[in-house]
């Protein structure tokens, strides 16, 4: 309890407004990318970096999204088993999920997509998989079957399909993060989930990132994280479900039995300097549950904040003396 109490005092006062202490030139946009609202803040950009910008979500919306025809995972999906050249941005992601879908034991799995077609989470149907069909398609689920070979290629065994979005934003955002680098003093982008906040703002002080009271409301948070230069993934139970029959089912689904994963995280957040990384481990904890996150987290030397069901916070060793100022 004192090590609860100790992380709650730390946030609460993480969260307290600090009036900007210098003027500068914002810009601010927002669009609609990978099924979620882009927020971009800018401070003293060049004339070009916003149109940029969105310019590049754009691209990546076409090049990675499952739903867009012709995009590389599109044409991965429907190649019947046979190998697809790719770009190699695309390559790239593929052979980072691979590797966070081995260390975390499947727990982490682009190749859940059959099974996350089975259920809808946003548009009211309350639709799920019987258990037949869900046993069908678990054997679908192996991301050690994806092949990546030479010159870009990727081979899917047929009638697999694979999914980016646990992990894709998060390359997008380190991409962009790139981008705006040397073009402006500072930015923060926010893609859902996944914040990442490049440079110190003009007044001197660190970015505050605001960390979801998973009881609460969706503006409700109990504390914020003090980061620069880094990125802060959120990922929760809270985001989407429906009940039905007395049941709650959530979109994070266990890629081991095609359900939600019920387990005692109701959310997590991740700190990293790569907003890839966080986003995928960010989804396998969950996955994992509170004992099994941690050990994950620390094996992946990543930092991470856990809030259980029953409004527990747990942290990685050293969370709130490096992030929490």
């Amino acid at each position: 309890m004192r090590r609860r109490a100790v992380i709650l005092l730390a946030l609460a006062m993480a969260i307290t407004w600090i009036p900007a202490a210098a003027v500068c030139e914002e810009q601010t946009s927002v669009g609609f990318y990978f099924d979620t609202v882009v927020t971009v803040r800018l401070y003293d950009p060049d004339s070009r970096l916003m149109e940029d910008i969105m310019a590049a979500c754009g691209r990546y919306e076409n090049l990675l999204s499952k739903t867009v025809a012709g995009s590389d995972v599109d044409r991965i999906n429907t190649a019947g088993g046979r190998p697809v050249t790719v770009d190699h941005e695309t390559w790239e992601i593929l052979t980072r999920a691979k590797e966070i879908s081995e260390r975390s034991g499947g727990a982490f799995s682009v190749t859940v997509a059959p099974l996350t077609a089975m259920w809808d989470f946003t548009e009211g149907t309350q639709r799920m998989p019987s258990d037949a069909e869900r046993l069908v398609a678990l054997p679908l689920v192996d991301d050690t079957a994806i092949v990546l070979g030479p010159d870009d290629t990727v081979t899917l065994p047929e009638h697999m399909q694979i999914d980016l979005g646990g992990i894709a934003k998060g390359y997008i955002a380190d991409r962009i993060a790139d981008l705006v680098r040397g073009r402006c003093a500072a930015a923060l982008l926010n893609f859902g989930g996944n914040v990442y906040c490049v440079g110190i703002k003009p007044n001197g002080q660190r970015f505050k990132v605001g960390i979801r009271d998973p009881q609460g409301t969706p503006d409700s948070v109990f504390g914020a994280v003090s980061v620069a230069d880094v990125s802060v993934v959120t990922s929760g139970v809270y985001e989407r479900f429906f009940i039905k029959d007395g049941v709650r089912y959530h979109h994070i689904l266990n890629p081991a039995t095609g359900l939600p994963a019920w387990t005692d995280l109701a959310g997590v957040t991740v700190v990293d300097q790569s907003s890839m990384t966080a986003d995928a481990a960010a989804t396998a904890c969950i996955v994992l549950g509170s004992e099994g996150a941690l050990a994950f987290l620390t094996e992946l030397g990543l930092d991470g904040l856990l809030v259980t069901n029953e409004g527990q916070i747990l942290a990685t060793p050293g969370f709130a003396d490096k992030w929490v100022q």
